[in-house]
């Protein structure tokens, strides 16, 4: 509002063609932020492939060669590793795209939404390396601590991409959102308990469950439009319907 009055100040202080001037480049500044914003899930998209594709060749190269018999039972374990953490980070990859196929322009929150999910979706393979060479109760905190960030950075992301699509239904969008926090923050408290006591049994479930999801994800319901960019009895309008004559 101050930038907006000094520049409303400043133009009455110019001459004429010089306010015109004023005038079109602030046409042409809005014009160009509003084609960054329509092209920046494109560039959003390649980076994040860009960056778990180096996630992933990281992963492999720190798999130690063997040089002698006694060190391939370390070897086959470090392959062992290297699956577990390839296909959490890969669930998470897939879930990303879904929630890319459905952004129609990016600003500057979604951005910055996107490289905090990065960041924490960095801590994966390190934590899961850890809970699986060290089965302890702190490394199955501290990876519940990573995997709930992660999870709560994508869904954070997810909202910034469909908040400005439920203008109408806002009111339902927010209940959602709150619903699937309620949800992880249960779930987190719960694993956390089961970490500190029973550390193994967590790690299992750490590992099993996102593996699992990725190989058999589970098929959302048809009224679940309000997560994939639609509001719920909306997504089947646009369908013809066969039966009518």
């Amino acid at each position: 509002m101050l930038r907006e009055q000094q520049i409303n100040h400043f133009k009455k202080r110019l001459k004429e063609e010089d306010a015109a001037k004023l005038d079109h480049m602030e046409q042409k500044a809005a014009e160009n932020s509003e084609k960054l914003k329509e092209s920046m899930p494109g560039c959003l998209s390649s980076l994040n492939d860009g960056v778990v594709a180096i996630f992933i060749t990281v992963m492999m190269l720190e798999i130690p060669f063997p040089t002698s018999r006694e060190e391939f039972t370390s070897f086959t374990w470090s392959i062992a590793v290297f699956f577990v953490s390839f296909f959490i980070t890969a669930g998470f990859w897939c879930e990303n795209k879904k929630i890319f196929q459905t952004m129609r322009e990016a600003d500057h929150f979604t951005v910055v939404m996107n490289f905090m999910y990065l960041a924490v979706l960095a801590l994966i393979p390190a934590t899961t390396k850890w809970i699986l060479n060290s089965p302890d109760k702190y490394a199955a905190i501290t990876f519940g601590v990573v995997y709930f960030l992660t999870t709560f950075s994508q869904e954070s992301l997810r909202f910034a991409v469909l908040r400005k699509r439920f203008t109408n239904h806002k009111s339902v969008f927010v209940k959602l959102v709150l619903s699937r926090a309620a949800i992880m923050l249960v779930m987190l408290a719960a694993l956390l308990v089961l970490s500190w006591f029973f550390p193994r049994a967590a790690i299992l479930l750490y590992v099993a469950l996102p593996v699992k999801t990725f190989f058999m994800p589970e098929r959302r319901r048809k009224t679940g439009g309000e997560i994939s960019g639609q509001p719920a009895g909306t997504a089947d309008r646009s369908r013809p319907d066969r039966n009518r004559r």
